[in-house]
């Protein structure tokens, strides 16, 4: 394990070893949706554009029985949780991230929030703090509590906030996509895996250092043009106990920009600490903002 640092001053933190950009780099964790952006429905029209390159290097037959393992047996978990929640941690690297003495790469940005989820379509993501790195002061800037990202799915429709814009939106799902619209989503690595789905549409291998022993690392590229347009390559880092996430990292297309997302295990509750209503329930448009309704893509 190595040390993420958002700057000289900031307090250090554990997370994987490949949230620093130097050696190996990067997961997600993550959730998100971010992770977790607004799930998108997934035709068979798109599903049948794949890339032009095949991106995964070929397995032996003991690694492709291994990962078939994982993957059944992460089924097999993931279908037992009806409900889950957890405190994560979110760190952003792109190209305006400060660099230490050393050259070596910082976070632009870091958050902290919180993710919810409740079989088999209901989610919430939001983003309560956050500081953003400040070129001209050379420090870090405490950003508005109301600035991050936070989005709700109750299984029929998405409530986005959008702050920037002073907007609440709400995108109906079609039918189609009730009750799997975030296992199905850009990223189910967090949500409702399934082995098949994880097959069809990305080409994945673990790549757990042999140093690690409490932990499954995972990688995932994108088969399909449909997937790469949100991202070119997944890690995900499971715990070995439990097959519970505990980190994502997420490198964006076209370049080394990628989100990390740690998941806080002291917070962790599986199946207890869930009001279904409360949590998921659509929310109420801020004073000063737009409630926007609309219907999704497609539908």
């Amino acid at each position: 394990m190595h040390l993420v640092r958002t700057g000289p001053s900031d307090q250090q933190r554990n997370t994987p070893r490949r949230v620093r950009s130097g050696a190996l780099c990067r997961w997600v964790f993550v959730v998100t949706v971010v992770v977790f952006g607004q799930p998108e429905s997934f035709s068979q029209q798109q599903v049948a554009q794949p890339l032009s390159q095949n991106q995964a290097s070929t397995l032996s037959p003991e690694q492709r029985a291994a990962l078939e393992q994982l993957l059944v047996g992460w089924e097999a978990r993931n279908a037992k949780v009806t409900t889950w929640s957890c405190t994560f941690y979110k760190w952003e690297y792109n190209a305006w991230s400060p660099a230490d003495a050393s050259g070596e790469r910082l976070a632009f940005s870091e958050s902290t929030g919180e993710i919810k989820y409740a079989a088999p379509d209901k989610g919430l993501f939001r983003v309560k703090s956050s500081k953003q790195w400040n070129s001209e002061k050379r420090t870090y800037d405490t950003r508005p509590s109301n600035s991050g990202e936070h989005w709700v799915c109750n299984g029929t429709s998405i409530y986005e906030f959008r702050h920037s814009e002073r907007q609440l939106r709400e995108t109906k799902l079609p039918p189609e996509m009730r009750g799997r619209a975030i296992s199905e989503g850009p990223l189910p690595f967090v949500f409702g895996a399934k082995a098949d789905t994880l097959k069809k549409r990305y080409s994945m291998r673990i790549i757990t250092p042999p140093s690690v022993t409490d932990q499954i690392w995972l990688e995932a590229l994108p088969k399909f043009q449909v997937d790469a347009a949100n991202f070119s390559k997944v890690e995900l880092i499971l715990r070995a106990t439990d097959l519970m996430p505990f980190a994502i990292q997420v490198f964006k297309p076209g370049g080394q920009d990628r989100d990390v997302y740690q998941f806080d295990p002291r917070t962790s509750l599986i199946d207890r600490g869930l009001d279904l209503i409360r949590d998921f329930s659509k929310p109420l448009t801020p004073l000063g903002y737009t409630f926007i309704e609309e219907q999704a893509p497609g539908s």
